[in-house]
């Protein structure tokens, strides 16, 4: 132990004020004045003695707090060569960061695990302050909004006011269902709201989350249960009078009277309604698809080879990567390929036209499919119900070709949606997108 740690030490402290004490009290009573200057300074040098090491405690603790402060938590005091509460006090003080610098790390740990869940989480989550300022958003809430980043509520003008109105204005507890239209068709989206004190700031949390894919999902399932519904009544109804008014026609003497002529009448229009009916029966009667990976450029071509294209309508393909792959069902996803560009002819009629295949990987690893055409531009009114079923404008049509390319792709995981007409430069534009 160096001499300045004796010096400095509670022992030598105490033995300088005991005998200064001594002095003064002795010179004052009997052994005179050099007694007593003595004792006044060891009085003196113990109470410098004792300051000198409160300052140094006083900066030791200094040091220490201004480490904790700036995040070092590896800073440690010597606390060899002190006495009784000094060592205490330092040996205090190191445990004190060595907790301190425990609990950083955990709450790093607990940072990184939490930020990594809210990384891979489908809803996207936007914190606001107090001044619908953004805080902080997953990747989840740039993928459902359609823009490349999300660092300010201006941004949302571009699908209209009434968006970032609504993110503005909506309180904890409270959900509202915002729609708006982006390039790739329309996003039906779900905000969720909840408030909270996150230290002396006062945020909102927003949860967003897209339900176009419930809303299509309840849609298709009524209308799935209203065809089984009507076509089994239907058949309930036609199917006797189709067979009794066979039976008939085939007793002699029938079939070339008048009586014959009405009966015969009544029996095609019922043969015609049951071969209508069983049309319909493959919308709830589809197959479960058997998804496996397929080179779409492949199917494409051999789509091609049925001449579904006559000449005069010009077909250009653009697939990039030229070996995309998609996972699905191959053959209900050929039969969506068919139905799309055989309503592309149809539209474009004998005259002479264009059909533009379109295909492409997202950088969340989504399949595009996008189909377009110079036909006619489909008007607002019938653009909202193309997809429904028996809908048609054709005086030929069934109004299943779409409505049978809707449940496929739900039923692959993925959708299909008509775009705004001039999307991409052409008239028409359907898009199927797979997951």
């Amino acid at each position: 132990m160096g001499f300045n740690k004796i010096l400095y030490s509670l022992p030598v402290r105490v033995i300088l004020l005991a005998g200064g004490g001594a002095l003064i009290s002795g010179g004052a009573l009997e052994w005179g004045k050099p007694a007593l200057v003595c004792g006044i300074v060891l009085v003196l040098v113990a109470i410098l003695l004792m300051v000198k090491v409160y300052v140094a405690m006083k900066e030791s603790s200094r040091l220490m707090l201004e480490s904790i402060k700036n995040g070092d938590n590896t800073f440690k005091l010597n606390s060899r060569g002190m006495y009784s509460y000094e060592r205490i006090l330092q040996d205090t003080l190191n445990r004190f960061g060595e907790l301190l610098g425990q609990q950083k790390l955990l709450m790093e740990q607990r940072e990184h695990f939490f930020g990594l869940i809210l990384a891979n989480v489908t809803t996207g989550i936007v914190v606001l302050d107090s001044n619908d300022k953004i805080i902080q958003t997953n990747p989840a809430v740039t993928e459902l909004l359609h823009l490349p980043v999300f660092t300010s509520l201006q941004q949302l003008n571009r699908y209209g006011d009434n968006l970032s109105d609504i993110f503005r204005n909506i309180v904890g507890g409270e959900r509202k269902q915002v729609d708006f239209t982006t390039a790739t068709g329309d996003v039906h989206l779900l905000v969720k709201a909840t408030e909270m004190q996150l230290g002396n700031e006062h945020v909102k949390i927003l949860g967003i989350s897209d339900i176009k894919n419930e809303l299509d999902a309840k849609e298709l399932d009524t209308w799935i249960k209203l065809t089984r519904v009507l076509t089994h009544e239907i058949m309930n109804s036609v199917a006797p009078i189709a067979s009794l008014s066979g039976t008939f026609l085939e007793k002699e003497g029938v079939k070339y009277s008048n009586i014959g002529e009405g009966l015969q009448a009544i029996h095609d229009t019922a043969n015609g309604l049951i071969s209508f009916v069983n049309n319909y029966r493959i919308i709830s009667t589809l197959q479960k698809p058997s998804p496996k990976p397929f080179y779409l450029k492949e199917m494409l071509s051999s789509i091609q080879n049925l001449n579904l294209i006559p000449h005069e309508i010009e077909c250009s393909c653009r697939i990039e990567p030229h070996d995309l792959m998609i996972y699905a069902d191959p053959d209900l996803i050929r039969q969506v390929l068919i139905n799309i560009l055989k309503n592309a002819v149809q539209a474009i009629g004998g005259q002479k036209g264009k059909i533009h295949i379109k295909a492409c990987v997202s950088a969340n690893g989504c399949v595009y499919v996008y189909i377009s055409n110079d036909g006619p531009i489909i008007p607002n009114e019938e653009a909202e119900t193309i997809f429904v079923p028996f809908f048609t404008t054709r005086k030929d049509g069934n109004g299943v070709g779409l409505s049978l390319s809707r449940q496929i792709m739900k039923l692959s995981g993925g959708s299909i949606s008509l775009l705004d007409a001039g999307t991409n430069g052409w008239n028409t534009t359907f898009l199927l997108e797979f997951e």
